[in-house]
C-alpha cells in the first residue's frame, strides 16, 4: 500500500507520547480508494474539533467548510465542483467537502495574508486526528473555485483552499487502473536538508555539536 512518509526514525530518547505522535504521522496518507461506509456525524465533528485547535494569526480562525456526507442533497453539487480526473475515484468515499479561508480580519477588516496558511493548518490537524481513528483524508485542488461560490452563494470575502474526502481505507482494486497504480506507488519525501537552510540559501542548517542527529 502506498505510503507518502519517509522511512522510519527511531527517537534515540522518545517519550510514549512522541512515539504515539510518530506514529500517527507515518500512517498518515492520501488513497484515493475508500470504502463506501457511513462515517458517523459524532466522529466528523470529533476530527472539525480538533482541527479548531490550531493556532491562527490573531486567532482569527480564518477557515470555513462546506461537508456533506452522500445522503446529503448538496452532495451533488459538491461532487459537481471536482474536476473529471478526480470525480473518476472520488465516488466510493462517503463524504466530500471543501475548505475556505476569509480574507479579512473580523476585527477590523484589514487584510489577512495568512488567511489560506491557517485554515491549511486546520485541516492538517483534522487529517491528523483522522489518522488516529484509523480515517483517510485525501485534499484536493482539481476543483472549480467558481462553482464552488456559485453554488453555495458564498461572500466574495472567503476564498476556496481545497476540497476533501474523509474515509475508511478500501481496496485498491475497485479504482480504475489508473488509479490502482498510483495507490501501489510510493511518494518520497525530500530530506530536511533539502529545505532547512541557516545563513545563506540553500545551504543545509548545521547541527551543533553535540545534538542528536535524527
Amino acid at each position: 500500500m502506498k505510503s507518502e512518509s519517509e522511512p522510519k526514525n527511531e527517537l534515540k530518547t522518545a517519550t510514549a507520547k512522541e512515539r504515539h505522535f510518530q506514529e500517527i504521522i507515518e500512517t498518515r496518507w492520501s488513497p484515493r480508494s475508500f470504502l463506501d461506509q457511513r462515517i458517523p456525524d459524532e466522529t466528523i465533528f470529533k476530527l472539525f474539533d480538533a482541527g479548531k485547535t490550531i493556532m491562527s494569526c490573531f486567532n482569527e480562525q480564518p477557515w470555513r467548510v462546506i461537508f456533506a456526507s452522500k445522503e446529503d442533497e448538496h452532495y451533488a453539487k459538491l461532487f459537481d465542483c471536482l474536476g473529471e480526473f478526480n470525480q473518476k475515484w472520488v465516488q466510493t468515499a462517503p463524504c466530500l467537502g471543501v475548505v475556505l479561508g476569509k480574507k479579512h480580519f473580523t476585527r477590523n477588516d484589514k487584510v489577512n495574508r495568512h488567511h489560506l496558511y491557517d485554515s491549511g493548518a486546520f485541516m492538517a490537524t483534522t487529517t491528523l486526528m483522522a489518522a488516529s481513528l484509523d480515517l483517510f483524508v485525501h485534499q484536493m485542488a482539481g476543483f472549480s473555485s467558481e462553482k464552488v461560490m456559485e453554488y453555495f452563494q458564498i461572500p466574495n470575502d472567503y476564498v476556496p483552499a481545497a476540497m476533501f474526502v474523509i474515509g475508511k481505507l478500501g481496496d485498491p482494486r475497485q479504482l480504475p487502473k489508473e488509479f490502482e497504480e498510483k495507490e501501489l506507488q510510493s511518494s518520497p519525501r525530500n530530506g530536511v536538508d533539502q529545505f532547512l537552510f541557516g545563513a545563506q540559501w540553500g545551504t543545509p542548517y548545521k547541527l551543533k555539536k553535540g545534538d542528536i542527529n535524527l
